[in-house]
């Protein structure tokens, strides 16, 4: 009786018709094909820094024509070697042509041969490339003296060609580094020089400090070719990335004038603020109103946290109030001053 269950299971699964992933985009789930003897699934061919070759569907079946190997890909829908009563490769949920993880893309620029000038010359706009999840990045472009056939690349993505003809190649491996000329950077301490050529061809990033609203930039960073340092980023430094332009991508934020506030500090011996004797000075960019805040009545070093008085209350603190002038913000609400005067009668009397 056994013998005569588990030969039933294998030829009901050798009937079964195997899943693949079927469309267009590969995003659905795996479903049973209607051809029951289908036992291959295929699918677009990744092809590393082009990504997807474009007209192959995911589908049941072998690849059509003799698109294998260069547009399209098979992979067996079935696992005869785990038994005929065991889930085959291709009869789950996933299916074994679901599409490649793949990585972040990134760019390169192009390179052209100029027949009237026998030279390459770059494109002003970069290409897209496509990698898979373990590729690293690479771009690839001419050297002096390359011709059409020492150079043969058509996107600038990826590393260098292997055939022997391909001599006057050269590659980097950070996004956008097949520049044939320095970008040009703002460079120095206040973001008001025009921009400069950077030391190296292959950097690809200006950097400067990091406006933050109300409080202004961090001194110590600089304006400067290359990424942040450290951990700066979207702290204290901020990246963009370079062009030929004297202008650089990199040049100081436009501001507005900049205005006063006073600043509040908590007391705990008295469990009251005390206003600072003079206004602190505040900064803004251009278009973003004054505003000054103050704790309100019964605030505490939690329900009042800001330092400088500069600026919108945030969400956190319960207990303050904002104005929108310069140096509005120079006295806690009468209430406020006459809480510790009647409990210093009340105490008295």
């Amino acid at each position: 009786m056994k013998l005569f269950i588990v030969l039933a299971v294998c030829l009901y699964n050798a009937d079964a018709a195997i899943k693949c992933v079927q469309g267009t985009d590969g995003t659905a789930a795996a479903t049973a094909c209607t051809d029951a003897s289908a036992t291959k699934c295929s699918s677009p061919k990744f092809v590393e820094y082009t990504g997807l070759s474009t007209g192959v569907n995911y589908a049941c079946g072998a690849c059509a024509g003799e698109t294998l190997g260069s547009t399209c890909q098979e992979c067996t829908g079935t696992d005869s070697t785990t038994g005929c009563n065991k889930a085959v490769t291709g009869n789950d949920s996933t299916g074994c042509n679901t599409p490649a993880e793949t990585a972040a893309d990134f760019k390169c620029y192009k390179y052209t041969y100029d027949t009237a000038s026998s030279a390459f010359k770059k494109a002003d706009a970069m290409e897209t490339c496509k990698r898979l999840k373990s590729t690293a990045i690479k771009c690839n472009k001419p050297k002096t003296g390359a011709t059409k056939t020492t150079y043969t690349s058509t996107t600038g993505c990826g590393a260098c060609s292997t055939k022997e003809s391909e001599t006057h190649c050269e590659s980097c491996t950070t996004d956008s580094c097949n520049r044939d000329s320095a970008i040009k950077c703002v460079q120095g301490t206040n973001g008001t020089a025009n921009a400069t050529a950077c030391a190296t061809t292959t950097e690809t990033k200006c950097s400067s400090p990091k406006f933050v609203e109300y409080t202004g930039v961090d001194s110590s960073v600089k304006y400067a070719c290359g990424a942040c340092a450290g951990e700066t980023l979207g702290s204290t430094c901020q990246e963009c990335t370079g062009t030929d332009s004297t202008t650089g991508c990199n040049k100081a934020v436009e501001t507005a004038a900049d205005f006063k506030c006073y600043s509040y500090t908590y007391n705990s011996t008295t469990k009251a603020f005390t206003k600072s004797s003079t206004a602190g000075t505040c900064k803004r960019l251009n278009g973003t109103i004054i505003s000054c805040n103050k704790p309100k009545t019964n605030a505490t070093s939690t329900t009042y946290t800001s330092k400088t008085g500069c600026g919108n209350c945030t969400k956190t603190d319960t207990h303050c109030s904002t104005c929108t002038t310069d140096s509005c913000n120079s006295a806690l609400r009468l209430v406020a001053l006459f809480v510790p005067l009647m409990a210093l009668l009340v105490h008295l009397f």
